[in-house]
């Protein structure tokens, strides 16, 4: 049996470390019933753009240059691989090299650079609606939730939630679509998990001392049930 003494000690304990762990307790709960009420497919907003499954395929009638001719044209930077696609219905290969990865154009064997119009003509072609675009924006390094690296074009559509596609400047790559419900999530996952910078390791120093912390919270109060309880049993046997 615990002693008065002892008792009195774990008490204080328990209510500071109950004070110390309950707002991350409300940040649990508050973001777990966020997780819990909204959609995951709404939040992914997949609904905005073709699937992945839909791609136009090459047209062969405009392809004039051959894989071997597009590689001498990126020769002095060792080429390992090259593949031939249609980048928003032009024929493109795509080659990747030992210093990065190179656009050429499968009808003229020139380079091609991702610019603005061409930006523009891939996020149209790639959103499922006819929405226009509002904006669009070149940034040197791409944000964090657009899963594009490098730079990219940042094509910000019109409607609720600026909706936003980002388009890789080197390969024409897109990333999946953004809304302002996304960000919510993805900033309150972070809560959830305690990442405040990349919001998806829950391995974090933050995780471990409030768990540790949650865990020591309730043991502190079994350990204080276990006394009253019994300390009332032997209160009890003393008035028989």
């Amino acid at each position: 049996m615990i002693s008065p003494r002892l008792a009195r000690r774990i008490a204080t304990i328990h209510k500071w470390l109950g004070l110390v762990v309950f707002a991350q307790l409300i940040v649990w709960t508050g973001t777990g019933l966020f997780f819990v009420a909204v959609h995951i497919t709404d939040v992914r907003a997949d609904n905005l753009v073709h699937p992945t499954n839909h791609m136009t395929p090459v047209d062969l009638n405009r392809v004039k240059v051959t894989s071997a001719d597009a590689l001498k044209s990126v020769a002095e930077d060792r080429p390992y691989e090259v593949t031939l696609k249609s980048l928003a219905g032009l024929p493109v290969y795509v080659i990747r090299a030992e210093i990065g990865t190179f656009l050429v154009s499968g009808e003229t064997g020139e380079r091609i650079i991702v610019d603005e119009p061409l930006a523009r003509r891939i996020a149209t072609v790639t959103w499922a609606s006819d929405t226009p675009i509002r904006a669009m924006q070149e940034l040197e390094t791409a944000p964090r939730e657009s899963s594009v690296s490098g730079n990219v074009w940042a094509a910000h559509f019109k409607g609720e939630g600026d909706p936003t596609l980002y388009i890789s400047a080197v390969d024409g790559r897109t990333s999946l679509p953004r809304t302002d419900l996304w960000r919510t999530y993805d900033f309150l996952y972070g809560m959830h998990l305690m990442d405040y910078s990349e919001h998806e390791n829950f391995n974090t120093p933050w995780m471990l001392a409030a768990a540790i912390f949650a865990l020591s919270t309730v043991l502190f109060g079994v350990a204080l049930l276990v006394h009253r309880f019994t300390r009332g049993l032997k209160n009890k046997d003393k008035t028989a």
